[in-house]
């Protein structure tokens, strides 16, 4: 398997508008960062979590022109509004692309982009539009999908809100968390990687901040764990200094191998 952060932002990316650069150097390319999003590559398939407004260029930049789902953490804009990006995908491909996500984002995403659910008319020569065949999953579930991979799914405190996490294989994938339930932990036993949304050096109210994040991580014991949705204030270098053998701060492109 291998794992590509697309875009290693929180909602607002790094600069942020009308905020600048926070406390990150602008001088270090590390610092620009877009919004989440993640390629995932195993057994010959390719899946993407999450559709950042910055999904075009992340896209573009790593050359994808396939995809054989695309899973959903939750429909905040900065996860799921870059969803009309899809349609190139669409093109390329010349068929229908999956995508999973539990009621609530479905429901999002009937309300913002009602026509990617809908099939392209009889008489259409080219995808002009994304087309997109949704599956609700739950927390708790495990399913499969293209390839038989198998995917479990875990719920998420995000504040005001719940969020999806998910585990394949060795892998594990939480963004957008303040508290893990016992289940989440339960379903994190034992993986290699992790990648973890951490937003900020001080508590936040709805993300992870970086001591707690570190505490987490000692409880799960990854092998390798790689901090995205890293928010302004986190600069590059600064954090890099302060974490442990074993964690990483990511930054966009930032690509790794999970072990069977």
């Amino acid at each position: 398997m291998r794992v590509t952060i697309l875009g290693s932002g929180s909602s607002g990316g790094v600069p942020v508008v009308g905020l600048g650069w926070g406390a990150c150097d602008p001088l270090n390319p590390k610092n620009r960062r877009t919004r989440p999003s993640v390629l995932m590559e195993t057994e010959g398939k390719t899946f993407l979590f999450d559709t950042s407004p910055d999904l075009r260029q992340q896209l573009l930049k790593a050359e994808v022109r396939h995809l054989d789902g695309i899973f959903f953490t939750h429909a905040h804009a900065d996860h799921l509004n870059g969803l009309d990006d899809l349609r190139g995908i669409n093109r390329v491909m010349n068929s229908p692309l999956n995508i999973y996500c539990d009621a609530e984002t479905l429901k999002a995403i009937q309300e913002r982009f009602s026509y990617v659910l809908t099939p392209l008319p009889k008489n259409a020569t080219r995808y002009y539009k994304p087309v997109l065949v949704p599956q609700t999953v739950r927390a708790g579930e495990l399913f499969e999908v293209s390839g038989g991979v198998q995917i479990r799914v875990f719920d998420q405190d995000h504040g005001f809100s719940r969020t999806l996490g998910y585990r394949v294989g060795n892998f594990g994938y939480s963004t957008d968390v303040v508290n893990l339930p016992d289940a989440a932990f339960a379903e994190l036993e034992g993986i290699h990687t992790w990648v973890l949304g951490c937003f900020s050096e001080l508590p936040h109210v709805t993300h992870v901040h970086v001591s707690k994040a570190l505490e987490w991580i000692n409880i799960i014991k990854p092998k390798y764990t790689v901090l995205m949705h890293l928010g302004p204030e986190l600069d590059y270098a600064t954090l890099s200094k302060k974490l442990p053998k074993g964690v990483v701060a990511a930054y966009d492109g930032i690509s790794f191998k999970v072990p069977n």
